[in-house]
């Protein structure tokens, strides 16, 4: 349409004079190609977006073809300032574009160009509406008539407008006229329908004249009979033989072949006839190469082979024939070929550049390709360029893509062709500005075509060529009318005036669909959601609704099928689980068939919309918003966090003790039935009862007492006195790293030896009296006599409590160091003596010396562990301590540490208790704000702890269990709510209904990070108490600061799921999801919800299906559920829909198994309850998988002799899956689930018979659990949380034990000579370690090239540590810093990596990454040897 894009052109005065029209009113402006047209439409679009009353509508320009959409944006983009420009594509994938992201771009641009029928589809779904655009351009508007989308954007939308709210319309031809019939009557249909006036220049006409140059036209007749070479044609050859109908199979496909290759023959020749037949069947031969699924389930392939080699030996003989150069008028190559040749000779300069317009896209390559090799034309340099292709016939030639259309345009602008051979994507819009010549290869079938294909000719003296058969004067007529009938439209529009035309209203004989019926332009279906159903549009809605039917490769097309004349009917495919009376409807009888098949899809759409098979934006899917998660019940939860790890309120059980006026409450702690110490808080504590967290073992927390002042300086001074007390305490029990004392809400004190609430001031004071401390001056040989109960000391060097044991009478100073077990820093010196002399000499390990003597009196101490790791106890019995480290040392390397070892118990367990306390005042707090009913406790406060908290406990397993809640618990209600979507409809419903995005947003509602706990117990030697900062609700709650990972906040919805099935079953699931504003559909329990009516049953029940239920042990109240739950989607009996919707209930394909998975789950959870959350789902997932699935489908039931199905090769199929499953225990199938391929249809059966069981018995659980445990019960016996991980598993475990992350799998695909085959490379820090495996399935092929790097690794053949930097990576990056700071890690504390890769792999929103490294929990630990911080001597 217009020149190439350059920035601020200038309209010239005819361009001008258009412009002022199309301000006043809408207009059609008919100029001839190349004469700038795009840039008038360009100064309306800054008019449009400059003017007032148009700001916030939209602006779309329509091109009739894709390669015009970059073409005009780029223009478009160049001319206007100001406005964001978008273009769109088919693609791109806007077909499957949601509402939600339509709507962002709708927001984001200003002008949008595309192809006309991507309007019509944000019309049909009301995306946009008419009165949101201001103005419509339409390129090439003589396209605007029929049925064509451009049409149906005027007749269904713009004329049901109102006037006052319509865009302005700007469109633009080269030739409004398509015959040379009737040309008023094709002018003032155009107008009509486009509400717009057609123009012509009429004040510039010399100057449009002058800049449009028109090229001069000519025929070229060629010989039409002709006697091909008496060659062995391709063809011929293998007809003889008969292999190409055995090798193509479909007769219609062999038909279309046959047919494509005559033409070839009758107008190029046998040369290039033979080169199309070669390209098709090499295609062929790569596109039949057996793909993945279908190698691994048929078994026996040698036929296939065999037909793939035969084709292949007639390949190779005809090649060399490709490669010779044609001598002159050869008769393999046809006249009208050499006529080509010999008018392009005529032409040949440096500066020619021409196209050469062909009606099949095949013969568009095939000549490309022929012409220079013909004598005397090898100086021409071709290019090809054809449309996108996707046609319905299957040896119709591939189409170009977007890229490669582009390419070839620009290249061929770019003088490196000289010639471009192109079908009719090239008549219209694309602009060349230099052509010289235009030759059209085949007829030219209308005026409009003739108009558009000259236009392609724009340098002053180009030509214009048609090329006719010499013994055909009837077409040669036809094209001088053509000529004449563009002259006269000319002139025609050039004397154009505003008084009515005259008009021919007689029947035009050459009617080609200007016009629809008044029926089919009335006819409008509108939602209430404005979706606009027309004639039109219902046949691809019909067709986008069938197409979403899950099906397999043993499937057929699962279309409508349309039949009828004058009066249609349509079938729909009997997989739908629609009535069955809805299954066919008739249209009304109308005067054309294309009519009446669109009319009986409008009312097919109508009648499914009813049923609910289409939402109210006519989607036949319902999407989740972007940004937001929705679920099946429409309902939208905003989901504002965006940061992994987020900052957020919590409740907290401790009040600030440092505040002004504060109480101070002292709590007794009973230990082992002694009760020594007390907590103190600002705060009456809620719990007096025993307290048996893991962590910490049994403690009983009594009822507090509150201390008294006489005022709130003694109150501070006490408090000051208790803090000191602690921080000497929490240095030795805890952990030694510093940190602010005095904002920490809860202490430790000693209480009075009545075992009162009174604090015991004496001990404190004791305590932090250096003086009363000195072991060395107080010690004689009677000191551990006069002390009563055991005595605590310190070494001066080491940040550890110690436990006198006696004292070494048989040692002195001198004597040889004694071997202790564990950390030994004596080992190597020549005594004791010489061992603090030189090991705490001055600038080396101490500050001062430690003024150690021969004479010292050598100590045995029990050295008392920290709370380092309270995943262990923390707690030891008195005088049974476990792992005891023996320490010897001189007395004067050690001093007295004053304190009850019954106190110093109550500081090792503080951490724990103090998160005890928490856990279960915020699980209290949850249920009465959350209005919960009863849960167990311990298991809430489990569900509601993070695992970076290291509690010994977490929600992990929990979550686990919750995760299958709630897809089962959503499934129930998404597949009653919506009892006519098939199973492709309901799993997005689903999918938005549990999805992390939707549970975050409704955790966020619920605000249930109020109760979440993140603040670690004790991680490494770092500990967080309980701080005093807080602020408070309304009610006067405190709450407290803390960061939690995004990913809890969805999975603490889950495991609280699992502690509502714990507590109570499903029906307590119910009643907690629906609380929590989950998709369940309520808290009524399902049997009392859903009542179903059973069909009439038949008269007798087939034997096979009473066979079956003897075999279940079920005896079903409606015989249709098991019949259709045993049919395939290839059946093409209508009585029951596919087994698609019960397996939804029995499976997710997306997701692991609602009702199987739950079954699984519920007999794992209880069986092992120390597997870690990891193996606990490797178990779970070696028993819900299709493999472990068929193989009891198979082994228990025989369900594939009771699959009812159309499809011949499954049958073969479900043979050798059975031979293969039978010959296999279930033990090995669970451990090698993973490289079995069995197909599908066996597994899905066996779900979808469960879910036949579980609705047919009112959806009661223990209904089908009854079934599932003798039918799984064989298989469940093999389940062990010890089972071998696949290889892909295992080799990712096996790197990130050796601290290497960094892995990325590399898809490849290899095509041998007979078949298909997939490779997946592994790379380790983007290298290629080992030669990938190829495998037939892509998942095989990745697990295969994992086993080889892992026992390469092994073997030693391959030097990790070459390429891995993780390590070092980890130290340097920064984001380690920040994981390091999040998991309470100080930065140059490298001990505890590998646990902190866990958590991080834990907290990943990457569901894929925590699957594949399901292992991980059981990394073996880093451990190192006991401090050796040093201390200042407080002598």
């Amino acid at each position: 349409m217009t020149t190439t894009a350059k920035p601020d052109l200038l309209p010239r005065a005819y361009q001008t004079e258009i412009f002022e029209r199309a301000v006043k009113g809408n207009v059609v402006a008919a100029l001839a190609t190349g004469s700038g047209k795009t840039l008038i439409a360009a100064l309306l679009l800054r008019w449009i977006g400059c003017h007032p009353g148009q700001a916030g509508k939209k602006i779309f320009f329509l091109v009739p073809k894709v390669p015009l959409v970059e073409q005009q944006k780029t223009f478009i983009d160049s001319q206007t300032h100001g406005l964001k420009i978008g273009g769109y594509i088919g693609a791109m994938g806007v077909d499957l574009w949601d509402r939600p992201k339509w709507l962002k771009e709708l927001q984001e641009h200003d002008v949008f160009v595309m192809t006309p029928a991507i309007l019509l589809r944000l019309l049909t779904h009301a995306y946009i509406s008419m009165k949101q655009i201001s103005l419509l351009v339409v390129d090439e508007a003589h396209h605007v008539r029929g049925n064509s989308p451009e049409a149906q954007i005027f007749h269904h939308h713009y004329h049901h407008t109102d006037k006052a709210y319509r865009p302005k319309i700007f469109g633009m031809t080269a030739s409004p006229v398509w015959s040379p019939k009737n040309p008023h009557k094709h002018i003032a249909d155009l107008e009509r329908l486009m509400d717009a006036t057609i123009i012509s220049v009429q004040e510039n006409v010399n100057e449009l004249n002058h800049h449009s140059p028109q090229a001069a036209v000519g025929i070229i007749k060629y010989v039409a009979t002709w006697q091909a070479a008496p060659l062995d044609s391709l063809w011929a050859e293998l007809n003889d033989y008969d292999i190409l109908k055995d090798f193509i199979e479909l007769e219609e496909t062999y038909v279309s072949l046959q047919s494509r290759y005559q033409h070839a023959l009758d107008h190029l020749g046998v040369l290039a006839a033979d080169r199309y037949l070669y390209t098709y069947l090499e295609s062929r031969i790569a596109a039949v190469g057996l793909s993945a699924q279908t190698q691994a389930v048929l078994g026996d392939i040698s036929k296939l082979r065999n037909q793939i080699q035969l084709v292949r030996s007639f390949l190779e003989k005809h090649k060399p024939r490709f490669n010779i150069q044609v001598a002159k008028y050869d008769n393999i190559v046809s006249p009208k070929v050499w006529e080509l040749a010999h008018l392009l000779a005529k032409y040949k300069s440096d500066r020619l550049q021409g196209i050469v317009f062909v009606e099949r896209r095949d013969e568009v390559k095939i000549l490309a390709w022929l012409l220079p090799r013909m004598q005397d034309s090898e100086w021409i340099s071709c290019a090809s360029i054809v449309g996108h292709g996707g046609g319905a016939s299957e040896v119709a030639s591939i189409g170009m893509s977007v890229k490669a259309q582009e390419a070839a345009v620009r290249e061929f602008r770019e003088g490196k062709y000289n010639i471009l051979f192109a079908s009719s994507v090239a008549e219209e819009g694309l602009d060349f500005q230099y052509l010289s010549l235009v030759v059209m290869f085949d007829v030219v079938k209308n005026v409009v075509s003739f108009a558009q294909s000259r236009g392609r000719a724009r340098k002053a003296g180009s030509a214009y060529y048609v090329m006719l058969p010499n013994n055909r004067t009837d077409m040669e007529e036809k094209f001088r009318q053509i000529v004449l009938a563009e002259m006269s439209n000319t002139t025609l529009l050039a004397m154009k005036t505003s008084d009515q035309m005259d008009v021919d209203d007689d029947d035009d004989d050459d009617d080609d669909g200007n016009g629809l019926s008044d029926t089919e332009q009335q006819a409008r279906y509108v939602t209430s959601k404005g979706a606009i159903l027309t004639y039109s549009t219902a046949v691809v809605l019909l067709a986008e609704l069938c197409a979403l039917l899950p099906k397999d490769e043993y499937t057929g097309s699962l279309q409508p099928k349309y039949t009828g004349g004058f009066q249609s009917m349509v079938s729909l495919p009997p997989a739908l689980p629609i009535p069955r009376n809805a299954l066919e409807f008739i249209g009304p009888s109308c005067k054309r068939k294309a009519e009446a098949k669109r009319a009986v899809a409008f009312k097919a759409v109508i009648a499914l919309h009813r049923l609910g098979c289409f939402d109210d934006y006519l989607h036949p899917v319902r999407e989740a918003p972007v940004g937001e998660g929705e679920d099946a019940d429409g309902r939208r939860v905003p989901d504002a966090v965006t940061e992994k790890i987020v900052e957020v309120d919590s409740l907290t059980a401790y009040d600030n003790p440092w505040r002004e006026g504060a109480p101070l409450w002292v709590h007794p702690i009973e230990i082992q039935g002694r009760t020594a110490a007390g907590l103190l808080v600002a705060n009456q504590l809620f719990i007096d009862a025993l307290l048996d967290g893991r962590e910490m073992g049994p403690v009983r927390l009594h009822r507090g007492v509150q201390l008294l002042f006489d005022n709130e300086e003694e109150r501070i001074k006490h408090l000051e006195l208790v803090a000191e007390f602690n921080k000497k305490t929490i240095d030795l029990s805890i952990t030694s790293r510093p940190f602010d004392i005095k904002n920490r809400a809860a202490y430790i004190v000693p209480l009075g030896g009545d075992s009162s609430a009174l604090v015991d001031w004496e001990a404190i004071t004791r305590l932090l009296d250096p003086a009363s401390a000195s072991f060395s001056s107080r010690w004689t040989p009677q000191t551990h006599i006069d002390i009563e109960g055991p005595i605590l000391a310190r070494h001066r060097r080491r940040h550890r409590a110690m436990l006198f044991k006696r004292v070494r009478t048989d040692l002195t100073c001198l004597s040889p160091p004694e071997p202790i077990k564990g950390y030994w820093p004596e080992k190597g010196y020549k005594s004791y003596f010489h061992f603090y002399e030189e090991f705490y000499s001055e600038g080396r390990h101490g500050k001062s010396p430690l003024g150690i003597t021969e004479d010292d009196i050598m100590l045995e101490f029990i050295e008392l562990p920290k709370a380092r790791t309270v995943v262990q106890r923390a707690f030891v019995q008195i005088r049974e301590i476990d792992r005891q480290h023996i320490v010897i040392a001189p007395h004067r390397a050690v001093v007295l540490f004053p304190l009850s070892l019954y106190v110093f118990h109550a500081f090792n367990i503080l951490p724990a208790l103090v998160r005890h306390i928490m856990g279960h005042f915020r699980t209290q707090e949850a249920m009465k704000d959350l209005r919960l009913p009863p849960l167990d406790r311990g298991r809430f406060v489990e569900a509601l702890t993070l695992p970076l908290v290291c509690a010994g406990y977490d929600y992990q397993r929990l979550e686990t269990l919750g995760d299958s809640c709630l897809k089962m618990a959503t499934t129930v209600h998404v597949f009653n709510r919506y009892p006519h979507k098939h199973e492709g409809q309901l799993h997005p419903l689903r999918r938005n209904s549990i999805s992390n995005i939707y549970l975050r947003g409704r955790s966020l509602q619920k605000k249930l990070y109020h109760f979440m706990s993140g603040e670690r117990v004790l991680d490494g030697k770092l500990w967080t108490p309980p701080s005093a900062t807080v602020a408070y609700d309304s009610r006067g709650r405190p709450f407290t600061k803390q960061q939690l990972p995004r990913k809890s906040l969805q999975d603490c919805m889950e495991s609280t799921l699992g502690v509502a099935w714990l507590t109570g079953g499903m029906e307590l699931v119910l009643k907690v999801g629906t609380e929590l504003d989950l998709c369940f559909g309520g808290d009524v329990p399902w049997p009392q919800r859903y009542t179903r009516q059973p069909r009439e049953a038949p008269q007798e029940v087939p034997p096979a299906l009473r066979s079956l239920m003897e075999n279940l042990g079920y005896q079903f109240n409606d015989i249709w559920l098991l019949a259709e739950a045993l049919t395939h989607p290839s059946c093409p009996a209508k009585e029951t829909a596919s087994y698609n919707r019960l397996e939804f209930v029995g499976d997710g394909k997306f997701f692991l198994a609602p009702l199987v998975d739950l079954f699984v789950i519920k007999y794992l959870f209880p069986l092992f309850p120390d597997a870690p959350p990891g193996k606990l789902t490797w178990t779970r997932s070696a028993a819900v998988n299709n493999a472990t699935l068929a193989a009891v489908a198979v082994k228990e039931l025989s369900l594939d002799k009771y699959v009812l199905h159309g499809a011949p090769s499954l049958e073969q199929a479900t043979a050798n899956a059975r031979r293969e499953l039978e010959a296999m225990s279930y033990g090995d199938i669970v451990a090698r689930y993973w490289s079995l391929q069995p197909p599908k249809v066996l597994g899905d059966l066996l779900e979808a018979v469960m879910g036949a069981i579980f609705v047919d018995s009112g959806f009661r659980l223990e209904a089908v659990w009854a079934v599932m445990e003798r039918v799984l019960t064989p298989m469940m016996a093999e389940l062990h949380p010890d089972l071998p991980l696949d290889p892909t598993s295992e080799m990712m475990q096996y790197l990130a034990k050796r601290g290497c992350t960094k892995v990325r799998f590399k898809k490849a695909e290899v095509n041998d000579s007979d078949v298909r085959e997939y490779v997946v490379r592994v790379l380790v820090h983007e290298t290629e370690l080992v030669d990938p495996v190829p495998a037939f399935t892509r998942p095989l092929a990745q697990a295969y090239s994992c086993d080889a790097l892992q026992r390469a690794c092994e073997a030693g053949q391959v030097d990790l540590k070459a390429v891995c930097t993780c390590e070092a990576d980890r130290m340097n990056a920064d984001e380690e810093r920040q994981v390091r700071k999040h998991l309470g890690k100080a930065d140059d504390d490298p001990k505890d990596i590998p646990t902190a890769l866990e958590r991080i792999i834990t907290d990943s929103d990457d569901e894929a990454a925590v699957q594949s490294l399901l292992a991980l929990g059981d990394m073996d630990e880093i451990s190192g040897a006991p401090s050796n911080e040093e201390e200042q001597d407080s002598e």
